[in-house]
């Protein structure tokens, strides 16, 4: 029976771990070694990891000084001695029979990769959703959605709302052999969209990739805003430079394909807002706005920001991206910033009727 290794890596994650751990460890098929990487948590992850290995040896706890998502991962990757390895996210919790599942597909078809779709929980709500369009699928050669819709999470989507991209960390079963033989590990120096670069290498690398549309893992969006990445950034510029590099790296293999830049356009779009949201319009930023403005216009000025301003497609874009991309055509920082604002306090009146 082939062993699957499951890593999640821990930050203070003391409200959701045990819902996790336990979905974990009562999956239905039994040979897997879990593999709990604490990253410095200073809330009682570490208690709890420890608590549920005395109760099952399947369970190994590491821990080190908090270093990041991509180096806790990257150990949970050298410890691995699975033939299998997945990832799950430590505020998220998947399907009792998820591993069952996607090991059988895995031994049936030979594939390197099996990628699944998930749940979008919500406070009140959840949301089943397919992680590629177009149902079930077999990918060897011809991989364009994979890494279009891993680059733009909105590629190839009708409705530009309530998607991830087809690059997250989990949904996927690897290998263990493919990643180690690559030498495929999480770049440390992106403090975003890691899992992103990660895929679309392995997926790249994979010589046979299945998908199969059904719902299996459960990817919870809570008031705390874990996964909406809104820590203070004072240098912006080195990570999202770094991602969009690589991206361009990436999609150079393909010869200038017209709809690589266009997934790449949009993307970098996204990445403007990402400096606003880390960096610029940030609560700890103390620059007066018209300070901002200048560094902003700046920013945009500069490439890759301002040829993805003038050439993005603007049907790819949803609402916010799309405004933001007419407005910083023409340098009205200000406006964008008032309309930020006033979302920004729409979400805060929103969630504390959650609370």
């Amino acid at each position: 029976m082939k062993k699957v290794s499951i890593i999640v890596p821990v930050y203070n994650a003391e409200t959701y771990l045990p819902n996790c751990l336990e979905s974990i460890v009562n999956q239905s098929y039994k040979n897997i070694e879990v593999i709990l990487i604490n990253d410095g948590s200073t809330d009682e992850s570490l208690k709890i990891c420890n608590s549920f290995a005395d109760r099952d040896d399947r369970i190994k706890v590491l821990s080190i000084k908090n270093s990041g998502v991509s180096t806790a991962r990257n150990l949970g990757i050298q410890n691995a001695s699975g033939d299998y390895i997945t990832f799950v996210d430590s505020d998220d919790w998947i399907e009792l029979n998820m591993i069952e599942f996607t090991i059988n597909k895995a031994l049936e078809s030979n594939a390197d990769v099996i990628v699944w779709s998930y749940f979008k929980n919500y406070v009140n709500q959840e949301k089943e959703l397919s992680l590629i369009p177009g149902g079930n699928q077999t990918f060897t050669n011809e991989k364009d959605i994979l890494y279009l819709k891993s680059i733009y999470q909105f590629y190839g989507q009708q409705k530009l709302s309530d998607t991830v991209s087809a690059g997250t960390t989990w949904c996927k079963l690897y290998k263990t052999e493919m990643i180690k033989a690559n030498g495929l590990n999480f770049k440390k120096e992106l403090t975003r969209s890691q899992d992103v670069i990660f895929c679309l290498e392995a997926f790249s690398k994979a010589k046979l990739i299945k998908y199969y549309d059904k719902s299996l893992y459960h990817y919870r969006i809570n008031n705390s805003s874990t996964c909406s990445g809104t820590r203070y950034i004072e240098d912006t510029d080195t990570p999202f430079s770094s991602l969009l590099n690589e991206m361009e790296r990436f999609s150079g293999k393909f010869n200038d394909n017209k709809e690589f830049q266009e997934a790449i356009n949009a993307r970098t779009v996204q990445v403007i807002l990402w400096h606003l949201d880390h960096k610029y319009f940030h609560e700890n930023n103390k620059e007066n706005i018209f300070t901002k403005r200048r560094q902003i216009v700046r920013l945009i000025k500069s490439n890759p920001y301002k040829r993805a301003i003038k050439n993005v497609n603007m049907d790819l874009l949803p609402k916010k991206e799309r405004t933001a991309a007419k407005l910083f055509k023409y340098n009205f920082i200000l406006t964008f910033y008032v309309i930020y604002s006033l979302h920004q306090f729409y979400l805060k009146l929103n969630n504390k009727k959650y609370e």
